[in-house]
């Protein structure tokens, strides 16, 4: 799909390397430029976890490693070459560090006018927290949604499990924002740069929320979304440990669960939300789940319009036959023997033109000696020259 494109990656870590990797998987050849290995090991991931780097591995598959020193003028030079010929610059440092390199957009685009930067910041290139330090959990913080993460108005928040702004504030905004500049290229000829604030590109999360607040609905820890805490959108303990999680939002779907346990009545609460949602009802309801383990309640309903689930582990998920179908999450092995899960983006699914990326990620400055030779023109005794002098 993106085949001919070409994205040069300065970033570190999860939101940057994320980023890429959904365009190395539509086909963009991402160059990861990485610090020569005097001046440390590159990208942090590739040291922890210590054994066999899985993070990096997992999140730098199918893509090329050249080392460059910026802050060296011969690296600065390098550089600008290779923006020259290149289609997306993506960067992750903190508002102001690629002015200081002498990398910032008006020079970068003076170079190229048909590139495309985006850099992912915590709060963006302007405003009052610009300068700020953060991680993912101070960016939810501030966009509300740790705040209603948790069982119960009175809980402390909840950290969640996953990287809610990292990933969804920062690498898939970014993502959409560089095909969207791709495209408009096309028509304008112009580049454009993108400012990725994962704290505000949190904010689409709390849609529903801010919403529900607005118009008087209930919006606290404690009080699940959508429903509010109804009965027909839950989750239940099993018998013998487990949950399943019943998502009967709609009439149809909560009638026909009623009929199914034997408590047809039951369907008539759709029209009286608030004894849907009163404890004594919902407890009813858990009373009832009590009564058969996860796998007999799964097997009960099968295929049933009544939106009701597994609450699957991550050794579950990795098991799911629908999964495992789609090819979805996958195994690699790492080059000592350890096996990491590979997640693949569902592209081209219905089609079957699914990318098919290399499982290997590349050693630090791989890729040096074949770019600087046979892209960038150099010859073997100023590539050589180069690496003395501590700029590749």
């Amino acid at each position: 799909m993106l085949q001919g494109f070409q994205l040069l990656d300065l970033s570190r870590l999860l939101p940057g390397p994320l980023c890429s990797l959904i365009l190395a998987d539509m086909g963009m050849e991402v160059i990861r430029i990485e610090p020569p290995g005097q001046l440390g090991k590159g990208d942090l991931f590739r040291e922890i976890p210590a054994e066999e780097t899985p993070y990096f591995s997992m999140l730098n598959r199918g893509k090329k490693s050249v080392t460059l020193n910026l802050k060296a003028s011969e690296g600065k030079d390098l550089f600008f070459r290779m923006v020259q010929r290149a289609d997306v610059v993506l960067e992750g440092f903190r508002p102001g560090v690629m002015t200081r390199l002498g990398l910032d957009w008006e020079t970068l685009s003076s170079i190229n006018p048909r590139l495309v930067m985006a850099s992912i910041s915590g709060y963006g290139q302007k405003g009052p927290y610009r300068e700020r330090a953060g991680h993912d959990l101070n960016y939810i913080a501030y966009a509300g949604i740790l705040g209603l993460n948790g069982p119960a108005a009175d809980s402390i928040p909840v950290v969640p499990p996953v990287q809610i702004a990292d990933i969804g504030g920062g690498s898939q905004q970014a993502a959409i924002g560089i095909l969207a500049a791709l495209i408009e290229r096309q028509r304008t000829g112009k580049g454009r740069w993108l400012d990725i604030s994962m704290m505000e590109g949190s904010l689409p999360w709390m849609a529903l929320a801010m919403f529900d607040r607005a118009v008087g609905k209930p919006v606290a820890k404690g009080i699940p979304p959508i429903a509010w805490g109804s009965a027909n959108y839950n989750v239940y303990e099993t018998k013998e440990g487990g949950y399943v999680a019943l998502g009967a939002l709609e009439r149809n779907f909560w009638e026909l669960f009623c009929q199914e346990i034997g408590k047809p009545a039951w369907g008539k609460l759709y029209d009286t939300p608030e004894e849907l949602r009163s404890e004594e009802f919902v407890q009813s309801l858990r009373d009832i789940f009590l009564e058969k383990t996860r796998g007999e309640w799964v097997e009960m309903f099968g295929e049933k319009d009544v939106c009701l689930s597994p609450v699957y582990t991550p050794e579950e998920v990795m098991e799911d036959k629908h999964i495992r179908n789609g090819k979805t999450l996958e195994w690699m092995t790492l080059p000592g023997g350890t096996k990491i899960p590979r997640i693949n983006f569902p592209f081209g699914r219905v089609d079957g033109e699914r990318a098919e990326r290399s499982g290997k990620s590349p050693e630090l400055g791989q890729h040096s000696d074949d770019f600087y030779r046979d892209t960038l023109g150099l010859t073997e005794d100023q590539i050589q020259i180069l690496r003395r002098g501590g700029v590749i």
